[in-house]
């Protein structure tokens, strides 16, 4: 005979509250832990060169027979790969070769700051986003831990994973080059009808959380990078926000795109001339994609608030192949979130007790104007981070 129990209203309330108040579930990680080694997946576009250039998408095209005289500017303005296959005439001064290369420096310095030693070495930093492709040259031998969740799991490798990792830290493109790297890939529950379930990244914060009690010293992380932004209205916003909260409490930051959030409203990313030094302000241009709202005035840091970072042509790895790279010619706040976590990484290395708002307070304190003239008119960009005058800041 089954029996059934019930319990008292005022038992059933508090259980409740005890419910609403508690953690998302989530196991417990092991670091040295890779679950699987998703494959290589290389971008093959079934459609032809003119619609691929309209698309401005050329990642592994074939263009060897196309004929690409007059299409000078769509060329500059188009995603590439180290798959895609060239005409040998090529329009004007239209190098690819050139481009992919000069996009791998990840600008501001930071390779000056690297051959004086400061990497990131012994940082942990901490990735949630779509699967990775696990061997890339640039992280490889860095990755403390590789797991999947829900349909991220048996997927091929991803292309906004292995850029948001190389971006933070990839040994030739990153902003910390021998930081550590625990990533988690995973989804928002998004597919179909279905909304959005921020639950996903809430739990899997809690999981980072967990696993840094269990790291030792040298191998902590210090930062997690979540390159995806919500409102509050959106399913899981306040499990999410209240995860960020305690992990930020256990002395690990939180990067992602909130601009409600005081420690996270100031950064932008901007672009750079096609040719252009990425050490060099003077090359540096508006983010393309806020670049007409900055002359409409209806932009946000017309002020010079904001604090500017690489976003722009850059160069990072792709899911394509252990060796192979992507250069995009515009970026999004999904590059700006690693850029920030590795600049992150590299002040917890020269001032290990630093918190966030004193890195965040030090950037600001040191950052450097940039504008961009237009039809006789000077506007302000806002500020290009220094990193070597931040990290000379905090010390």
């Amino acid at each position: 005979m089954k029996h059934k129990t019930t319990l008292r209203p005022a038992l059933c309330v508090l259980l409740a509250l005890l419910s609403a108040c508690a953690p998302p579930q989530a196991e417990e990680l092991k670091a040295g832990t890779i679950c699987r080694h998703p494959a290589a997946e290389s971008v093959f576009w079934e459609a032809g060169p003119a619609a691929l250039l309209s698309s401005g998408d050329l990642r592994g095209a074939d263009l060897r027979d196309t004929d690409l005289t007059g299409r000078t500017e769509a060329l500059f303005s188009a995603d590439f790969d180290s798959n895609t296959q060239w005409p040998e005439d090529l329009p004007g001064d239209f190098d690819p070769a050139a481009l992919l290369e000069l996009g791998k420096d990840p600008g501001l310095g930071l390779r000056a700051l690297h051959q004086r030693g400061i990497t990131g070495k012994g940082v942990g930093v901490a990735v949630i986003d779509q699967t990775l492709l696990v061997e890339h040259r640039e992280y490889q031998d860095r990755v403390r831990l590789y797991q999947e969740y829900h349909s991220a799991a048996g997927d091929p490798a991803s292309t906004h994973g292995p850029a948001v990792a190389s971006i933070a830290l990839g040994e030739t493109v990153g902003v910390a080059p021998e930081a550590l790297l625990y990533y988690i890939a995973d989804d928002l529950g998004s597919g179909g009808a279905a909304p959005r379930d921020l639950t996903h990244y809430a739990q899997d914060v809690e999981r980072f959380v967990g696993l840094n009690e269990t790291l030792p010293e040298g191998e902590k992380i210090r930062v997690i990078s979540m390159s995806v932004g919500w409102m509050p209205e959106d399913r899981g916003a306040a499990e999410l926000e209240a995860s960020i909260a305690r992990a930020r409490a256990a002395g690990i930051a939180v990067v992602c795109v909130n601009s409600r959030d005081p420690l996270l409203e100031p950064w932008m990313g901007m672009g750079r001339t096609p040719y252009g030094d990425p050490n060099h302000l003077e090359d540096c241009r508006p983010g393309a994609f806020w670049e007409e709202v900055l002359y409409s005035g209806e932009y946000r840091g017309a002020d010079g608030s904001l604090l500017l970072t690489p976003m722009d042509r850059r160069t990072m790895a792709s899911p394509a192949g252990m060796e192979a790279y992507a250069c995009f010619a515009e970026g999004g706040m999904s590059w700006v979130v690693p850029y920030v976590a590795g600049l992150y990484a590299l002040a917890c290395q020269v001032k290990p007790e630093v918190t966030f708002e004193e890195f965040l307070a030090a950037a600001q304190a040191t950052a450097r104007a940039v504008s961009v003239r237009r039809d006789e008119t000077e506007y302000l960009c806002g500020k290009a981070v220094d990193p070597a005058a931040l990290l000379e800041e905090l010390q």
